[in-house]
């Protein structure tokens, strides 16, 4: 850019110029007035930040010493305030204490320096470099913006798909949930529907990875869900047959991802739960006569969606009366570390369950959910996580 050229960023630039001497100012506004930025002025440092507030100038040109308040608090105000904090500072220093001001001016945060008396190709030099970052700065905060309302939207309409957190009742059994994504949106998935009155049909799925293209991928595994959930009848394991068939088909084929499952049926009147397991982890179940959660299934779990086409998955049956209950969850669970990195483990979390047998599946949910939000001391988790518990009403 040529130095004399004025252009239309420039003139829609406004500059606070702050300093208690009247020809400093004067020099530093002709100086700036002819570049074609619009300046506005200040004498001090309580009235630099009431002209902060009022007029939102895009860089301050900060005299160090003035009286009431000097510049080294006018730019800790101004860093405190989220409104404000990345307006770019220039500090007017005198150069007999230009060490000593610029440490302290860099701790405050200004963001460079200008030495009196003023050379105004370095004074226009350094506006225009500062004006070009915070020009940076504030397309990069207009995308950020746009990104969290898209996010948002995309978390809501993952809602809509995903029951909501807390306990409901369906088709003779009390269902909790919960489930929180690591971003705004995540690849965990859970559904649970009414076949008949008493028999419950229970879908939970772990997505590759976390965020925007996981989630993506759980409104896949919706869509043929809800196309396919009402024909499974006694065989889970065909389901999750026509889901990794379809994974494979449109999407591992042209993208290395997979995601793991478990479906099953409970059925009130035949006493049993009805499942098949794609690489997901073991659901714990509950023996009302044992009074104790264990994990169903052996070790292999099946291959996770997406892994090979020609993949088969077992159905199993187990007893589930109106004293069983069943927990699921996601590995995003076991996987919550704490500050030292340790993991919370499926042990820690299958002792925990067991502790709780005499609570009702809201308050399990619960105290599984405060246990681990107290181990990770509720530092942000690496990925989502899904809980749910379901039981026979009465």
């Amino acid at each position: 850019m040529n130095p004399e050229t004025t252009s239309e960023e420039q003139e829609s630039s406004k500059i606070l110029v702050v300093d208690d001497e009247p020809r400093n100012v004067r020099i530093l506004q002709i100086q700036l007035n002819a570049h074609g930025y619009a300046v506005c002025t200040a004498e001090d440092g309580l009235q630099a930040l009431d002209t902060v507030e009022r007029e939102n100038p895009d860089l301050l040109l900060l005299d160090i010493n003035m009286p009431r308040m000097d510049g080294f608090e006018v730019v800790k105000r101004i860093r405190a305030n989220k409104a404000t904090e990345f307006i770019p500072i220039v500090m007017i220093t005198a150069l007999r204490d230009t060490r000593e001001n610029r440490i302290k001016s860099i701790e405050a945060g200004a963001d460079d320096f200008i030495e009196k008396p003023f050379d105004s190709l370095e004074v226009l030099a350094r506006v225009r470099s500062l004006l070009r970052i915070k020009e940076y700065q504030d397309t990069l905060a207009t995308h950020n913006a746009r990104l969290e309302e898209e996010l948002q939207m995309a978390r809501s309409i993952q809602e809509i798909l995903i029951p909501q957190n807390g306990v409901q009742e369906l088709s003779g059994f009390r269902i909790a949930s919960r489930c929180c994504p690591e971003m705004a949106v995540g690849g965990d998935f859970y559904d649970v529907w009414e076949i008949v009155p008493n028999r419950l049909g229970v879908f939970i799925s772990d997505v590759m990875g976390h965020g925007v293209s996981a989630a993506f991928v759980t409104v896949f595994i919706k869509t043929i869900l809800a196309e396919f959930q009402e024909l499974i009848d006694d065989n889970p394991g065909r389901l999750l047959e026509i889901l990794n068939t379809r994974f494979n088909d449109l999407i591992s084929s042209r993208l290395f991802m997979f995601a793991t499952a478990f479906c099953g049926i409970i059925d009130l009147s035949k006493g049993e739960l009805i499942c098949a397991n794609a690489g997901h982890s073991f659901p714990f179940l509950y023996d009302g006569n044992q009074e104790t959660y264990s994990a169903i299934g052996d070790k292999n779990t099946g291959n996770g969606l997406g892994i090979w086409r020609e993949s088969v998955y077992e159905t199993v049956r187990y007893p589930f009366d109106r004293l069983s209950r069943i927990f699921l969850y996601t590995d995003g669970v076991y996987e919550a570390k704490n500050p030292q990195g340790q993991e919370f483990t499926v042990e820690r979390l299958q002792k925990l369950v067991n502790e709780c047998t005499e609570q009702p599946v809201g308050n399990l949910i619960a105290s599984v959910s405060d246990a681990v939000d107290a181990f990770t001391a509720n530092c942000p988790k690496d990925d989502d996580l899904t809980l749910i518990a379901i039981e026979a009403v009465g």
